[in-house]
């Protein structure tokens, strides 16, 4: 019996055989997946034409971003390849199976404002998946016009020395607007977050024709409401520049990701559990422990080492 393929392996051989279908099929056009619903999803042509098409089930899924061969049959367009990716981003979606959100990205922007109440978990998570994947993350915090209480956001000193830009936008700051979209140019970005943190009223500030729907947050629950049903990519009017707005998250699990993951996302506190005395220190709570040292000294924060601790022990048990 043949040794079992690894899922890199898989992963390796299916790019290579999605390449030679591109190389052996004639009369093939290019396009990248704006959207997907059900069965069929809307591409775009090389000449900026959009056309329904629908798609060959034999290759998987077919999400956003995504960049095709397809054919016309019967008159109508159909994807009979998908060309390998630089990247995905992904969470755990129903059933316990990964849900692929996008693809082919060069950043990701992770969304907060004053309304709904900023969850530092919820960027933990996010910024485990984002350093695992190796896409390049930014925190933007939204309608700062609206901050009423500074402190509310001094847990983003948490992640000083974590390599992420900090934006501050607002749709009636016309200067934070050009800041951020220099920062989108001649990218690939998607906008993530709660719901209600303003990331369709941002696409549409970014282009104005689109007049995508936007609600405010619900009074009764502090919450946001769902305006976007499915992720989309858009152009921006600047060359070779496109934005993928998200359904906004209440939560974003992340089980599916291998527990070494964790350290991808806490890169302060990852290294320091390898130098305790004890192979299975539970940390602040046994002697010679090193992270202990460390938030006695400063270094680090017990926001995040308690994060950490949480995520962790949620992905030990899934």
């Amino acid at each position: 019996m043949g040794r079992k393929l690894t899922k890199q392996q898989q992963r390796i051989l299916e790019e290579r055989r999605q390449e030679q279908l591109a190389s052996d099929c004639e009369h093939q056009y290019k396009g990248r997946i704006i959207s997907q619903h059900g069965a069929h999803v809307t591409l775009e042509d090389e000449a900026g034409n959009l056309h329904k098409a629908s798609f060959r089930q034999s290759l998987g899924a077919i999400v956003c971003g995504d960049f095709v061969y397809y054919q016309f049959e019967q008159e109508e367009p159909v994807v009979t390849t998908r060309l390998p990716r630089t990247n995905i981003f992904s969470r755990l979606g129903f059933g316990g199976k990964e849900k692929i959100l996008a693809a082919n990205l060069d950043q990701i922007f992770i969304v907060l404002a004053p309304e709904p109440e900023p969850s530092p978990s919820l960027i933990d998570r996010y910024l485990i998946a984002t350093h695992y994947l190796g896409i390049q993350t930014h925190l933007l915090v939204n309608k700062f016009d609206l901050i009423e209480n500074p402190d509310q956001w001094d847990f983003l000193d948490d992640y000083r020395g974590l390599d992420l830009s900090l934006y501050q936008t607002s749709i009636h700051d016309p200067e934070s607007i050009a800041i951020l979209r220099e920062g989108l140019s001649q990218k690939t970005s998607i906008f993530v977050g709660q719901s209600g943190v303003g990331k369709s009223s941002l696409t549409n500030k970014l282009i104005p024709e689109l007049n995508l729907q936007t609600q405010k947050i619900n009074e009764s629950t502090g919450l946001g409401n769902h305006t976007t049903s499915s992720t989309t990519l858009y152009h921006l009017p600047e060359e070779n520049t496109f934005l993928i707005d998200s359904p906004g998250v209440r939560s974003f699990n992340i089980e599916h990701l291998p527990v070494s993951a964790i350290d991808d996302g806490f890169p302060e506190i990852a290294p320091l559990t390898r130098q305790c005395k004890f192979s299975n220190c539970r940390h602040l709570q046994d002697p010679h422990c090193a992270v202990k040292d460390a938030l006695e000294r400063g270094d680090i924060t017990e926001r995040r080492v308690e994060s950490y601790m949480q995520i962790l022990a949620s992905l030990k048990e899934a």
